[in-house]
């Protein structure tokens, strides 16, 4: 009886030990527990509003109806929604068209969204304003053939998918849950963010990277984003992800935002932090359809197609920063070593990299693509950066990251 009570009281203390204790782990929420060491993704924060920097109008000819956003490299890619042809534009950072890339072999039923992983660039064809459409796909590119700037055409492979949970192909048309404009590349799968016009909210689908035949989808969560979703990026280097979208304040007017994900667990998006962004109205920012990352930051671009109604609005594109919304002294779940001791150098450097008071796992990606091109277990013994490129990347450990410069 005494052992089942000692037991018993151990329990009690572990279950009330602050190493046990969840809560709010980001300073910036107006609920903080400075108390709590792993993440529960409970952190509310205050109406947050930032100002889009302006880059330039778009071509108001070739990309009136761009839809969907992808850095690669140093150029941004775009293509144009429904009733436009199958082509692909290279865009400079300034917003100037630099290639027009015909895609064979593929229709463009309703083109929305772009999507990439280390190999393919994907194309989301699956806007469903309608939501009676039974023919859903996903367009797959191969990057390599897509770069090679001694061709403008690339081939395409069509991937047909269907959602397991719509039954109801009746609509009605923009008043319905089976829309979708956003998707992202984590893994080896495809992660689908619907548009739902009825209930404001988006669920997540997700589907591989390739497949035969029609692939059913099963919807895994949800969130109410209160508006509609019509794009997402993610950073693979820092593991969070900003999806776009709009919502109405009246007939023909509505106000833009963004949400900004991160510190969640593998496979569900939303159970970490969820921070909304208000970034503007339509007379300002025309209607947001494109959103893409820079590697290793919050970061990034917003490209908007045209309103034509009572007035005109061009194309348009944007970059941001939303850095300051995201808090480097975050609590991550496991932390044992003090953040500030640890430093990487020299730095900018010739042939390798030292940890000062760090032992551990490590990851080296590329600043310019995110491409992981080295990871080990950091021993005091430095990493050899010998035989990779000139240039810019990011260090990550496991508390930590580095920009670092070779030369």
């Amino acid at each position: 009886m005494e052992q089942k009570i000692i037991s018993v009281i151990v329990c009690i203390f572990i279950a009330n030990s602050p190493f046990s204790q969840s809560g709010c782990t980001d300073p910036q929420a107006i609920n903080f527990d400075a108390s709590a060491i792993e993440n529960d993704g409970s952190c509310l924060y205050e109406t947050t509003s930032y100002t889009l920097e302006s880059v330039a109008d778009l071509s108001t000819e070739a990309l009136a109806e761009n839809s969907g956003l992808s850095l690669i490299n140093q150029s941004l890619w775009t293509i144009n929604d429904g009733g436009n042809g199958t082509l692909i534009y290279e865009l400079d950072t300034s917003g100037n068209i630099l290639r027009e890339v015909f895609v064979e072999g593929v229709n463009n039923i309703d083109w929305e969204a772009l999507t990439q992983n280390d190999s393919h660039l994907f194309i989301g064809d699956f806007g469903n304003n309608s939501g009676s459409r039974q023919d859903l796909s996903i367009i797959k590119i191969n990057k390599s053939e897509l770069l090679n700037n001694s061709t403008d055409t690339v081939s395409g492979q069509t991937l047909f998918f269907k959602y397991s949970d719509q039954l109801d192909f009746s609509g009605p048309p923009n008043a319905h849950n089976y829309d979708c404009e956003a998707f992202i590349s984590i893994a080896d799968s495809l992660y689908l963010f619907s548009k739902n016009w009825q209930n404001q909210e988006v669920r997540k689908y997700a589907v591989p990277y390739n497949w035969e035949g029609v692939y059913s989808s099963i919807a895994s969560e949800s969130y109410d984003v209160n508006g509609l979703v019509t794009d997402a990026a993610f950073d693979p280097i820092d593991n969070k992800i900003v999806l776009l979208g709009y919502y109405d304040l009246g007939p023909g007017i509505y106000n833009s935002f963004a949400w900004i994900l991160w510190d969640f667990s593998s496979g569900n998006i939303f159970n970490g932090n969820k921070r909304r962004i208000e970034i503007g109205n339509m007379l300002t920012l025309g209607q947001t359809e494109g959103i893409s990352l820079r590697p290793a930051s919050a970061k990034g671009y917003v490209s908007s197609e045209q309103i034509s109604s009572l007035i005109t609005i061009p194309p348009k594109l944007f970059t941001f920063n939303f850095e300051q919304f995201l808090s480097n002294s975050t609590v991550a779940s496991g932390q044992t070593q003090d953040n500030s001791l640890i430093s990487c150098y020299p730095n900018p450097c010739h042939s390798k990299v030292f940890l000062r008071n760090y032992e551990g796992d490590f990851q080296l990606y590329s600043a310019l693509n995110g491409k992981l091109v080295k990871k080990g277990l950091y021993h005091n013994h430095g990493i050899d950066l010998s035989r990779l490129s000139l240039g810019f990347y990011i260090l990550r450990t496991c508390h930590k990251s580095f920009k670092i410069v070779k030369i």
